[in-house]
C-alpha cells in the first residue's frame, strides 16, 4: 500500500493518489482510491468496525496528488468543515503551455459546470450557477515551450485550475479536455497537489504534507525548481 499512503495515523490517512485512477466511484464501478483505502483499513483492522473510508477532498482522475481520508466519522465531520471554512492549505504544481507575461498574480473568473460536456465553461455573475473563481499563482520555470507554476487556490471549484489557464491561453500540459496539445496517450495532466497543511482535530498543532511529483515527464523538466519549492518553507513563497 505504499504506493497509496503517504502517512497514517489513527484518525486520517494522507493518501497518494496516482494520475488517472479516480478518486471516489463512478456509475460503472471503476477502480478508485477511496475503494483500495476502504479495503486497506478493513483488511488491516478488523477488529476496529467503527471505522470509516470517506475522503475529504479530490482531484480530478488525471490529477495526482495528496489526498485525505478520514478514518473516523468526528474527524470528517472536523476536516470537511475545515475545507468548508478555507482552514486546509492546497498548494499545486503546474505545467502550463507557453510563457506567462505576467510572472505572478490572481485569476478570477466566473465558470459554471456544463453537464452536457461535462467541463468547467466562461460564465458571467449574472448566469444562474455561476460560480467566482479565485487563484493565485506564482511563474517558477520555464523553456521555450511550458512553465512550471506554484498555485494556491482560494476557492475550490469544479475544474478551477484546468478551465482558468485555458481561459488566459495557457492550457495545462497535455489536457486535451481544454484545449491543450496531446503529449501522452495516458491520462495524466501537468497538474499535482503537492501540499496540505491544516491543523489536527485533535490537538490543533498544525501539520503540513509535502510530496514531490513523480519522476516523470513532465516534472522531469523542471526538477531542481520543484525539489527547491519543496524543501523550502511554503509560507515564505
Amino acid at each position: 500500500m505504499s504506493e497509496y499512503i503517504f502517512y497514517e495515523n489513527d484518525d486520517y490517512i494522507i493518501a497518494k493518489k496516482p494520475n488517472g485512477l479516480l478518486s471516489e466511484e463512478d456509475p460503472v464501478g471503476s477502480l478508485n482510491l477511496r475503494k483500495i483505502l476502504e479495503n486497506y483499513i478493513r483488511s488491516t483492522y478488523p477488529w476496529k468496525k467503527q471505522l470509516i473510508c470517506q475522503l475529504t477532498n479530490r482531484l480530478d482522475k488525471p490529477v495526482g496528488g495528496l489526498l485525505i481520508c478520514a478514518k473516523k466519522q468526528s474527524i470528517l465531520k472536523d476536516l470537511q468543515n475545515k475545507f468548508f471554512l478555507r482552514k486546509v492549505q492546497k498548494y499545486y504544481f503546474a505545467v502550463v503551455e507557453g510563457d506567462l507575461i505576467k510572472k505572478q498574480g490572481r485569476l478570477e473568473n466566473y465558470l459554471i459546470k456544463s453537464s452536457s460536456e461535462f467541463k468547467a465553461v466562461a460564465a458571467t455573475e449574472h448566469i444562474t450557477g455561476a460560480k467566482l473563481a479565485k487563484l493565485d499563482y506564482k511563474w517558477l520555470a520555464g523553456n521555450d515551450k511550458f512553465s512550471l507554476l506554484f498555485i494556491r487556490l482560494q476557492t475550490g471549484k469544479f475544474h478551477q485550475i484546468r478551465f482558468q489557464f485555458s481561459h488566459i491561453g495557457h492550457p495545462i500540459w497535455n489536457d486535451v479536455w481544454y484545449g491543450a496539445k496531446r503529449i501522452t496517450s495516458d491520462l495524466r495532466i501537468g497538474l499535482y497537489s503537492f501540499y496540505l497543511g491544516f491543523e489536527e482535530p485533535k490537538t490543533g498543532e498544525y501539520k503540513e504534507f509535502k510530496l514531490a511529483p513523480p519522476d516523470i515527464e513532465p516534472w522531469t523538466m523542471f526538477r531542481k525548481e520543484i525539489d527547491e519549492l519543496i524543501q523550502s518553507d511554503l509560507h515564505q513563497s
